[in-house]
């Protein structure tokens, strides 16, 4: 296959065995609504409010795109900040924007406004997380083989500076989470970190799943921590009901809000035995130049130093955005694309690797490329030659088309009909 390329990149793998398009479609026997309809008017509205619907965006799982009203917000705000950022009617206004963001998320997605803290990553939550304990050498971690490296890269250093041993479960599509918890989970074992939905395969924990995991992990003492940077305004998400003591989170993909935002939810009846690492001005609530302080007994204690106000106040603003929509609005036409984007693909003869049940099915979705096709190839010239943007994950001959409910019908058909091409050549 010869494919414009600007880089050289690892060839591909072996011929991918065909599936029957009828076995995939069984699969989906209990979603009888396969046509969707592209010319509701709050689709076009959204739509016309986000620019990059130009271009076949298929990448929120990576960088989502901002609609017109968060960089309005975000500007709106840094502009009013310097007109005095010290000026008193200024600051009162600026103010409340963090403790207005918290309660917000708190009432989104499940939990108590003291359990929120506001970060500027996944990645960050996940080393609030991963730092909250005090390491001995021969500790283990439980992370799986489906991990993005931010959720890979901090056990690495905990592994080099203190000897932490890092096991891996098996989350691909198919496999017994609980199982695999239950066979690998050890006296040594003291945290679990994995995703609620994976970046690299698309399947999502269950709810019912994670409560087992909940379960099985306080009996023994063990934290249990969620990755959750492809879940919120992805999949449903809810912090108490998934039972996790951490939840890591960021702004930018799904819910499509600014770069450089995020937010880490920890559970409060287990706030004061969570090492604080990271730390500075405003984690305290009381200190003096003797030695004594006070931590805030609140999950903000996380945050410290100068923020960007700015962009957490387009942060929010995402948040109005995609309720003013519904949430439940948005997660049911994600589902409904997804299951017509796994019968185009399958009806093509070729083989998906995201999870079809409904429970565990996403819109991070990944297909298999035939006759032995690149994943990075196919993706930078899908990017380079047709203003199509997907992108490669850890399988050579996997590609991820993430879907949002911002995509169309016939936007999926044609990226389709672009790769089948691609592979044919």
């Amino acid at each position: 296959m010869t494919v414009i390329s600007r880089r050289n990149f690892i060839k591909g793998s072996a011929l991918i065995p065909m599936i029957s398009p009828m076995a995939a479609i069984a699969r989906l026997s209990n979603d009888n609504n396969y046509k969707i309809d592209e010319t509701k008017a709050w689709i076009l509205k959204a739509r016309n409010s986000i620019p990059t619907t130009k271009d076949a965006f298929f990448q929120t799982a990576g960088i989502g795109p901002s609609p017109k009203s968060v960089m309005e917000a975000v500007s709106e705000k840094m502009h009013f900040q310097n007109e005095g950022p010290v000026n008193p009617q200024i600051t009162e206004v600026m103010s409340v924007i963090e403790p207005n963001l918290r309660k917000h998320l708190s009432e989104a997605f499940g939990s108590h406004e003291n359990e929120v803290a506001l970060t500027h990553s996944t990645s960050e939550g996940i080393n609030i997380a991963s730092w909250s304990i005090n390491w001995e050498k021969g500790d283990e971690v439980l992370i799986t083989n489906q991990e993005h490296p931010a959720n890979i890269i901090p056990w690495y250093s905990l592994s080099t500076r203190f000897g932490v041993k890092i096991n891996r479960l098996n989350f691909a599509t198919g496999t017994d989470i609980i199982d695999e918890i239950q066979k690998k989970v050890n006296n040594k074992t003291r945290m679990v970190s994995i995703p609620h939905v994976s970046r690299n395969n698309g399947r999502t924990l269950t709810r019912e799943e994670s409560e087992q995991i909940a379960n099985i992990l306080r009996k023994r003492n063990v934290r249990y921590h969620l990755d959750g940077a492809q879940g919120p305004l992805c999949v449903p998400f809810n912090f108490h009901e998934l039972e996790c003591d951490y939840y890591s989170a960021c702004g930018h993909k799904w819910i499509l809000g600014p770069k450089g935002t995020g937010a880490f939810f920890c559970r409060k009846e287990i706030l004061d035995s969570t090492r604080l690492t990271w730390t500075g001005s405003h984690s305290h609530s009381t200190m003096d130049q003797k030695g004594n302080y006070e931590l805030i007994p609140e999950a903000r204690r996380f945050e410290f130093g100068t923020r960007g106000l700015a962009t957490f106040a387009g942060f929010d603003e995402a948040l109005n955005w995609n309720e003013s929509i519904g949430i439940s609005r948005i997660l049911k036409r994600i589902d409904d694309l997804v299951i017509y984007a796994i019968q185009n693909w399958t009806n093509r003869g070729f083989k998906v690797i995201s999870p079809t049940s409904k429970n565990q099915r996403s819109g991070v979705f990944v297909i298999q490329l035939p006759n032995e096709s690149n994943g990075w190839e196919i993706y930078n010239s899908l990017r380079v030659n047709e203003s199509t943007f997907t992108s490669p994950v850890d399988g050579p001959n996997h590609l991820r088309v993430a879907i949002h409910f911002f995509n169309t019908q016939n936007e999926i058909k044609k990226t389709f009909d672009i790769i089948e091409g691609y592979c044919k050549k």
